[in-house]
């Protein structure tokens, strides 16, 4: 677990919500009429343990972070609180209400925290509101922390592995032959620097290759054909995850494949996003799209980030890891809360009889009062004739 950054083990945790309930009593009536108001700021009480020849350090780390007295820290953020990872239900942002260390004389090098956190939750501020291409916007901001940690793991892998006495012509070769093939492909330009040295290098040139295959489209007019376009690009980096080269790997090679696959597919996965964030930023401005094709969208790259996360776990652990999977799942909930603000800006679409025979230009005139959105209605009704027929039912939006 984490307060505000400072890692912590947890033996126990409680949870306590109570409701506000207002009571209205009348003269000479048994019993009351509650009314209930919501519910009070939920208090989290937990039992921290620290233990070890070092625990007096990492105590004081953590109570400093209570304290709100890390010096990294802004006095106005402290005031604020600070964001905790629950066991249970995830990073909560949280006042310290108090805390208390307790020494035993039978445990040797081991202290015990109880702490009672209270949930914060902001109030909502004047014109705080987000518009749905911000939001869509945003999604690009949570993918450089992803890419740079998947960056790093990569380089300290490969250094692990540097040794005189290594046969590394494997990775050496699975590192860079698919590597070459799709940079030809994308015409990016490249470092150059030999990925056994410069491992750390070839992990930014596979988020130049990816960024460049997103430049190459201009999410115009078709924006489904050039989603369509950049999955098919994005599925060649699938090469790494079985790349050519000598067979049978050594064990260390084999360990390095297995990051260097993690590592693209953290990428390939902030790629798509990042790519869904440009359509949905588009379908903000410009509506082209039924809400169930914006939930496609949504959901393959929610889909492409859970393979993602799933992948780094298996290959650097859940706590080595987390430097990746953190800003992915922010990255995933970024790209559903941009879809659903999209989607709850559109009128409710409907369905709705034709009255006499005409086509889409006259039904728009009609319900809407404008003719130009024709298009919209030819769209919502999928590839058809845009003549129709009394009696007929077709899709619309409510106005």
């Amino acid at each position: 677990m984490t307060f505000r950054g400072v890692t912590f083990d947890c033996v126990n945790a409680s949870d306590a919500v109570q409701r506000a309930l207002v009571e209205h009593d009348y003269p000479y009536v048994a019993g009351a009429d509650v009314e209930d108001m919501g519910a009070h700021a939920r208090h989290i009480s937990l039992r921290a343990v620290f233990y070890g020849a070092d625990y007096e350090t990492r105590m004081q780390a953590f109570i400093a972070a209570l304290d709100g007295a890390d010096e990294a820290l802004a006095a106005a953020d402290a005031a604020r609180g600070g964001w905790l990872q629950h066991p249970v239900f995830g990073m909560m942002f949280c006042q310290v209400a108090s805390y208390r260390v307790a020494h035993e004389a039978e445990t040797v090098d081991e202290a015990q925290l109880e702490i009672e956190f209270v949930e914060s939750t902001t109030a909502a501020p004047f014109f705080g509101s987000e518009l749905a291409v911000q939001k869509a916007e945003a999604i690009t901001q949570h993918a450089q922390a992803a890419t740079a940690a998947a960056t790093e793991n990569i380089g300290a892998t490969v250094d692990r592995m540097r040794n005189p006495l290594a046969v590394l012509d494997g990775l050496r070769s699975a590192l860079m032959m698919p590597l070459l093939g799709i940079t030809r492909a994308a015409g990016v330009l490249l470092s150059g620097m030999d990925v056994l040295s410069f491992p750390r290098a070839w992990g930014n040139d596979i988020s130049a290759l990816v960024n460049g295959i997103l430049d190459l489209r201009q999410f115009g007019s078709n924006l489904l054909a050039d989603w369509a376009s950049i999955q098919n690009d994005l599925n060649a980096f699938s090469i790494f995850s079985r790349p050519p080269g000598a067979l049978p790997y050594s064990p260390a090679e084999a360990a390095g494949i297995a990051a260097v696959a993690a590592t693209v597919q953290v990428n390939t996965a902030a790629g798509l996003a990042n790519a869904a964030g440009l359509v949905l930023a588009a379908e903000a401005a410009t509506p082209t799209l039924t809400p169930t094709q914006l939930e496609a969208v949504a959901n393959t790259a929610r889909a492409a980030i859970e393979t993602a996360i799933v992948q780094v776990r298996a290959v650097y652990g859940i706590e080595q890891g987390r430097a990746m999977t953190e800003p992915l799942k922010t990255m995933a909930l970024a790209v559903q809360e941009a879809a659903r603000a999209i989607i709850v800006t559109r009128p409710p679409l409907i369905r709705r009889t034709v009255e006499a025979d005409g086509n889409f230009r006259l039904l728009a005139h009609l319900w809407y009062g404008d003719h130009s959105r024709a298009p919209e209605l030819y769209r919502l009704n999928g590839a058809r004739s845009p003549f129709v027929r009394q009696g007929e039912v077709v899709n619309a939006y409510a106005k």
